[in-house]
């Protein structure tokens, strides 16, 4: 070929790269993942986002080992979670299916997710996967519908944290490396309360010259008075003598004020444990040998981060507004494929786009109905899949008993594009155990943030461009009436035992 037709070829491609928004990461000359019919790991960093994340930015150097090992793994830059808390968002990982489609949206009733609905571990153990999950329980109790399909899946206690979930899934594969496997792995490390071991505790703050009144073993929901700089919150806290009696497990609802420096200092105390986190993960990455890795996909995710006081909220679960500030569902989402480059991948995800990836690269065929797509055709070549992602949820509807915080049901919703974000909240009069005191009517609000402008959700323009409100409230009001029609699977209703809602009390959930 002429060198004149040879240059024009070449720049013909750069330019079409370049018109194809961000750039593929795709070496075409490289098999696919699935061609070698590859082992599968997940591993979930949960209450983590990606705004606390030195690995996305975040001015701390809070994940430098993630950041080392993700230098060969895609990187998805927009990743987004459906729901502000576990349960409902590891269902829509495990199952491709939006809260609203699932129905998982409260711990204690309806809880079982449908038998009509398939799992991402019964898939893959109908394929002929071994499977196994090493979990911090409670959300992810092996007694949970999502978590169907799971040979393997101990009942560790509610809030069992990496040091004993890594070394499980240590022995499980020492067991089963030569069977191909689908291993889940989580623990609740970086959730409250924040109390990181010696080692980390104060790397990133200490309380020398700050106002600070609180104990931080304990975890706090709240909000921000009006005309007030400090921030209302409540907790709950464990009682083992009460009336001169021993009573395990009798938790009663405290009150207390959070100065600015409380938050602070809280803040610091997380991103201390996601520090730990790191280094705890890092290390379980680090133990596995390469003829392992050659032949495993291994996953990085988070269901949802934690927010500190953003618009005076404090805390990302229950009915107050602000759950689904970024903070909370702006997630990591790492993927290292065997044989394929890394590299960082723009374009709109969410996690329920998780579970059809990963059956394209297992090549294993996916359930007739989803909601999710396969995130490879933007990552080969640079074209979006999703013009919105959303995300929505009730809280309270099935809650057995609440705290000031979730003291009023609700439903939060919000859906983005690459330009504007709009947040939509409906607090729902009467209900149960309403202490906080519930509104005689229903309340609805919305908040829109300008991301390209205002990427810190500062200023809420609702009120300012109402034409945008219309019309993405519009699509937000057809999404949830779609979901929710998508399949008519009614899920079960199943008691979750008295001891762990106790011990989730103690540890300030619902």
């Amino acid at each position: 070929m002429p060198m004149t037709a040879l240059f024009l070829n070449s720049l013909a491609l750069l330019l079409l790269a370049l018109n194809c928004g961000a750039a593929p990461v795709k070496d075409a000359g490289q098999p696919r993942a699935a061609d070698k019919g590859y082992n599968l790991l997940v591993i979930s960093v949960t209450n983590i986002g990606t705004e606390h994340m030195s690995l996305y930015g975040y001015r701390r150097r809070t994940t430098p080992e993630l950041g080392k090992w993700a230098a060969g793994a895609l990187v998805f830059e927009d990743a987004f979670t459906p729901a502000s808390w576990t349960l409902p968002a590891g269902t829509s990982l495990f199952t491709s299916l939006y809260p609203y489609t699932h129905r998982i949206m409260g711990r204690n009733r309806n809880m079982q997710l449908s038998g009509k609905i398939k799992t991402l571990p019964e898939v893959l153990a109908a394929a002929g996967f071994e499977t196994a999950a090493f979990t911090g329980g409670l959300d992810y109790m092996g007694s949970l519908g999502h978590m169907r399909g799971f040979l393997t899946a101990p009942d560790n206690p509610p809030f069992t944290k990496f040091d004993v979930t890594m070394p499980q899934a240590s022995r499980w594969l020492a067991k089963n490396r030569g069977k191909r496997f689908f291993l889940f792995v989580h623990g609740y490390d970086a959730h409250p309360p924040f109390l990181p071991s010696k080692k980390f505790s104060g790397v990133f703050g200490s309380t020398e010259g700050k106002r600070v009144t609180i104990d931080p073993a304990f975890t706090y929901r709240g909000y921000r008075e009006s005309g007030s700089a400090d921030i209302t919150a409540y907790y709950h806290e464990p009682r083992a003598v009460h009336d001169g009696f021993a009573r395990k497990g009798f938790v009663s609802e405290k009150k207390v004020v959070l100065t600015p420096d409380d938050v602070d200092y809280l803040r610091d105390l997380y991103d201390d444990k996601v520090l730990e986190t790191d280094r705890e993960v890092g290390a379980f990455l680090a133990s596995l040998d390469d003829a392992l890795l050659e032949r495993t996909i291994v996953v990085v995710l988070s269901e949802h981060g934690e927010m500190f006081a953003r618009h005076g909220r404090f805390g990302r679960a229950g009915a107050i507004r602000g759950t689904l500030y970024d903070d909370v569902v702006h997630v990591p989402l790492l993927i290292k494929i065997p044989g394929r480059p890394g590299g960082r991948v723009r374009g709109l995800a969410q996690l329920t786009d998780v579970m059809p990836t990963l059956l394209e690269l297992l090549k294993v065929p996916a359930p007739g109905k989803i909601q999710g797509k396969s995130l490879m055709p933007m990552v080969d070549t640079g074209r979006p899949i999703n013009d919105y992602v959303y995300a929505g949820t009730v809280y309270n509807s099935y809650m057995p008993e609440t705290y000031r915080p979730y003291g009023v049901a609700s439903i939060n919703e919000s859906i983005r594009n690459g330009d504007w974000k709009l947040i939509h909240e409906v607090t729902l009069p009467g209900g149960k155990g309403k202490k906080g005191g519930a509104p005689e009517s229903e309340e609805e609000t919305f908040e829109l943030y300008d991301l390209k402008a205002d990427p810190g959700e500062a200023a809420n323009l609702a009120a300012a461009r109402p034409e945008v409100v219309k019309d993405l409230a519009g699509k937000l009001k057809r999404w949830a009436a779609s979901a929710k029609d998508f399949i008519r699977a009614k899920p079960g209703s199943r008691e979750i035992s008295g001891e762990v809602l106790e011990q989730a009390k103690e540890h300030g959930y619902w």
